[in-house]
């Protein structure tokens, strides 16, 4: 089984093509990490049938049409998928596409005006049972993901295309039947003081080194300096508050004070919660405070609609844990919390909205910190993934100049899989396989992307070749 809490959003149309197998892959604006699951959530297309023309092929559209449900029923997500794999498309590569794809050249470009343009191939399932959504609020999300309000439990046993099906819709699109050009020559350029010291603690939120003073302070005793770093480090998650109300603040230069809640934001969603710094001991039953001080400075619908959060280095009594799942209460160590600010800091596309569906799902109580100790875990190595996408790609690629520039006896421009990794692997890190070298030599080799060349050799093996330079 699979657990997914988020999903990724695209036009109606595009997941009616992949639910009756006309198409496998969809396009984004960002590169998706193989092996993610997300739900498929449909956005509803405008009926004006000039934009539909502009947007798919008029063949597609006599397909399609017919499983469009009328504009006056709800519509539901009906599938999930995982992505097996993503592939940056270039200009030049757009034509190619569109006769290979639902979509027009028209499109396609708009697209990619608008930014980077990716191809993610996803296997699709079917959901457990629909999932009805309201169109219009998922809509301001079209090619994003969207945190889902719940976690979905899904199997992965029936994908709607079989194992040999997908593979050969894969490779009619990475590898068309195109004539096999010889190398280009080459051009002639291309031949070549800590928590301790009372003194230090006010400086603390101004230290460049202030979120790693997180845990080291949430684990002192000093309670005051510990609520200024998780305010400070809400706002670095992108949390941010209008209220002009000094008991339910995100000011990180003041605190809650007596009987005042330790932090509230209500941008992008409402969050509240206590902190608790000790160190050593229990700290009794922060649970109840929220909940009182909670409904005492906040309307009830505003505080049972915000998620909840304690931090807390020392432990909670078996009673306050209780109550903090029954009013659905996250409780996490400092470490955790300090974790979740770092990825903020260090990845510019992790921000709060992230970790609401996290912050809003079981477990909760103490169990809350594996979940979202073990979410920051996930996300850092999905984020890394993404962030080595284009530079072990630009490294391939000069790779292939390199070898080309070497003085064999005999002049050469096309190598192997093996001659590439081995180069690769004597001046660059990390180090690859064999087979991570050739599916990136096949992806930038494929009409999609056109940054190498390949050739076919007497001895069946394919050699590859310089094309062109990645932007």
């Amino acid at each position: 089984m699979t657990i997914i809490n988020v999903s990724l959003c695209l036009p109606e149309f595009d997941i009616i093509a992949l639910g009756q197998k006309r198409s496998v892959v969809a396009v984004t604006q960002r590169f998706v990490v193989p092996d993610r699951s997300f739900a498929l959530l449909p956005c509803r297309m405008p009926p004006d049938s000039a934009q539909l023309q502009n947007h798919y092929h008029s063949h597609v559209l006599k397909e399609i049409e017919s499983h469009v449900l009328p504009i006056d029923q709800q519509i539901a997500a009906k599938y999930w998928a995982k992505s097996v794999f993503c592939q940056q498309v270039s200009e030049e590569a757009i034509a190619t596409l569109s006769t290979l794809t639902i979509w027009t050249k028209e499109f396609l470009l708009s697209q990619l005006d608008n930014g980077s343009l990716f191809l993610s191939f996803l296997r699709v399932y079917p959901l457990p049972e629909p999932l009805p959504i309201s169109s219009d609020p998922v809509c301001d999300q079209l090619y994003k993901f969207v945190p889902l309000s719940s976690y979905i439990e899904v199997d992965s046993a029936s994908p709607l295309y079989g194992d040999d099906e997908f593979n050969i819709a894969k490779k009619e699109i990475l590898e068309p039947n195109t004539p096999v050009f010889p190398p280009p020559a080459l051009e002639p350029e291309e031949s070549e003081a800590g928590a301790d010291n009372p003194n230090s603690k006010d400086d603390i939120l101004n230290d460049s080194d202030w979120v790693a003073k997180i845990s080291e302070v949430g684990n002192s005793s000093d309670g005051h300096t510990f609520e200024k770093l998780i305010r400070k480090g809400l706002i670095a998650l992108g949390f941010s508050n209008s209220l002009n109300q000094p008991q339910a603040s995100l000011d990180p230069e003041a605190t809650g004070g007596a009987g005042g809640l330790d932090f509230y934001a209500d941008q992008p969603y409402p969050i509240v919660g206590e902190c608790k710094a000790t160190a050593s001991g229990s700290v009794g039953d922060p649970a109840t405070q929220l909940h009182k001080l909670g409904l005492k400075y906040l309307a009830q619908p505003d505080f049972e609609r915000a998620a909840k959060l304690i931090l807390a280095a020392g432990r909670i009594t078996d009673h306050s844990n209780q109550i903090a799942i029954g009013h659905k209460i996250n409780v996490i160590r400092p470490e955790t919390f300090q974790a979740l600010v770092e990825l903020s800091l260090e990845y510019e596309a992790f921000r709060a909205s992230d970790i609401e569906a996290s912050l809003q799902a079981l477990p909760f109580g103490t169990d809350a910190d594996d979940k979202l100790f073990s979410f920051a875990q996930k996300k850092r190595k999905d984020l890394e993934e993404e962030a080595q996408y284009l530079p072990r790609r630009k490294q391939i690629i000069q790779t292939i100049k390199e070898l080309s520039a070497q003085p064999f006896p005999k002049k050469r421009t096309a190598f192997s899989v093996v001659e590439v990794r081995s180069h690769h692997n004597a001046k660059y890190q990390p180090f690859i396989t064999d087979e991570s070298a050739k599916s990136m030599l096949i992806e930038l080799s494929s009409p999609l992307s056109g940054f190498l060349g390949k050739e076919q050799r007497m001895n069946e093996q394919v050699h590859f070749y310089f094309k062109k330079d990645m932007p």
